[in-house]
């Protein structure tokens, strides 16, 4: 999730924010103070919207969306052939009372909020099925997957090792700053205060120097230092028991038989979540209302975001990734928002025939290319564009992110083969649960951004197919042509060698290229 890209920051002592980002920025485009967002409010104002044009419905699979907060519950699709609250299918579709959208993570009496990651759950499934079988028990048949095991076997021992000693650095950081803020009272001080402020306890004194040490060397206030570090405990704590924990395993919550792949009836449509912060801040880049004095804006005005949720803090299942973008494309979606990956993939096949038949009806889908500065040409992120054959879906679009210099952000991934264009996504304001906002980076924030912009041209241009709008997003991106820091690397290169057009997504551009297609 969003809040791991801070705590890498605090892990290995980098700036959590070495320039001020104004709100918006990802929205506008200015060489004078250098902030090279989108150009969206030229895009606007060059570019009147067609008489033809009509609402385009954008679904957002991610962890829920708080669909009351004022700046997007105008926004929010409405199922109008579902009549509220009578626990009727109304509509025929398989799922009851599915009025904003749905939950395939929800069971009967609550939602699946922490799961593992993908890694613990194939390892658990190789234990159950090799035990405590040597080399000299498997068969020939079993050798490549016994093999797979013991390659899985190491890789979640290491990280299982690596997250309990964070766990027990961060909980005892959070114990130091519990104590301050006992004695202080609140966490909302300005730096002068702490500088002053004389603690009682020990453990007080230990977390005024690391707040003092903290937000002098990172910039930032004391009250971020007190939030971020209370982010990485929470972080760690969920690796640590969740994620990688091999006894843990939600699924009985959903009551659904996940090796029946051909299920879609589970889940409730209680589509916020027990968090839902990552999902409403996307659904903002996306669609918060446009000038209505509080928050900010979304990209797209004329939208409804319709809410899938399939992700909880953990890795999403292939099984609800596919059942959420059928969902989607058969309740009139034509932009699919995928804010979300994982390293390893339990039925890739499912996730495959589920996208082939969005790209089948005619409908977009953008994807986060993930915040790990790899190459995903060379590794794995799923889901991914490119099916079992070799053939990359035509009417997908994979996104990294750039900051505000078009500079391709430090933690983004990147590969010149699969990631198609890099789109704002750094310190990106937006709406996050109970009417609040807040600014969070990641390629998550980049791939909504893009949505948006896809959504707008739908908008705008409704007749055009979802590939004739992937071409044109493409091929109006704007061009670097310094070089540019290799993320993950002090290696400089091109962006032609991190994305397969070289080039970060412009509105004005890319609505003047739509007006153009025949």
């Amino acid at each position: 999730m969003t809040r791991i890209l801070i705590i890498i920051a605090l892990i290995v002592g980098t700036s959590l924010s070495a320039q001020v980002y104004p709100k918006d920025w990802h929205l506008k485009f200015s060489t004078q103070d250098t902030t090279l967002g989108i150009d969206l409010e030229n895009a606007i104002k060059n570019n009147p919207k067609p008489a033809n044009s009509s609402t385009v419905i954008v679904a957002v699979i991610d962890d829920g969306i708080d669909i009351q907060h004022d700046d997007l519950k105008n926004n929010i699709w409405v199922n109008k052939k579902e009549i509220p609250g009578n626990s009727v299918d109304d509509d025929l579709n398989g799922y009851v009372d599915d009025i904003n959208g749905w939950d395939f993570i929800g069971g009967s009496e609550k939602d699946v909020e922490y799961d593992n990651l993908e890694l613990t759950r194939l390892l658990r499934d190789y234990q159950k099925k090799f035990g405590t079988k040597t080399k000299k028990d498997i068969s020939k048949s079993e050798k490549a997957e016994f093999a797979r095991f013991k390659e899985l076997e190491k890789i979640h021992t290491k990280k299982y090792t690596e997250a309990e000693s964070y766990y027990n650095t961060y909980k005892n950081i959070k114990s130091y700053l519990d104590a301050l803020k006992m004695e202080l009272g609140t966490t909302d001080v300005s730096i002068e205060k702490i500088e002053k402020f004389e603690p009682t306890k020990n453990e007080s004194k230990i977390g005024r120097n690391i707040v003092l040490g903290t937000s002098t060397k990172q910039n930032i206030t004391p009250a971020r230092v007190f939030k971020e570090f209370e982010d990485a405990h929470n972080y760690f704590y969920s690796v640590y028991q969740y994620h990688l924990n091999l006894k843990y395993d939600p699924r009985y919550i959903i009551g659904d038989d996940y090796t029946n792949t051909s299920n879609k009836s589970y889940g409730n449509n209680e589509v916020k979540g027990p968090d839902g912060e990552h999902g409403s801040h996307v659904g903002g880049i996306i669609g918060a209302i446009r000038n209505n004095g509080i928050g900010m804006n979304g990209v797209v005005a004329d939208v409804q975001i319709m809410v899938i949720r399939v992700v909880p803090n953990g890795d999403e299942r292939d099984k609800d990734v596919a059942n959420a973008i059928r969902y989607a494309v058969d309740n009139g979606a034509k932009v699919i928002n995928m804010s979300f990956g994982k390293a390893y993939s339990f039925n890739k096949t499912i996730v495959d025939d589920a996208v082939k038949y969005a790209e089948s009806k005619d409908v977009l889908l953008i994807h986060a290319a993930g915040n790990d500065s790899k190459n995903i040409d060379k590794e794995s992120n799923y889901p991914t564009p490119f099916y079992a054959d070799g053939k990359r879906c035509s009417t997908w679009i994979e996104v990294g992110a750039s900051d505000r210099n078009q500079q391709p952000a430090e933690f983004s991934n990147f590969g010149s083969k699969t990631v198609n264009v890099f789109a704002p996504g750094v310190e990106i304001y937006s709406t996050v649960p109970n009417n609040k906002y807040e600014s969070l980076s990641g390629t998550s924030m980049a791939s909504p951004v893009t949505a948006g912009l896809a959504g707008l041209i739908r908008l705008y241009y409704p007749n055009l197919t979802a590939a004739q709008v992937k071409a044109v997003i493409e091929n109006s991106s704007i061009k670097p042509t310094q070089k540019v820091s290799i993320p993950g690397s002090k290696k400089k290169t091109k962006y032609k060698k991190l994305c397969t057009t070289g080039g970060i997504i412009n509105a004005d551009a890319a609505l003047k290229a739509a007006a153009s297609v025949k």
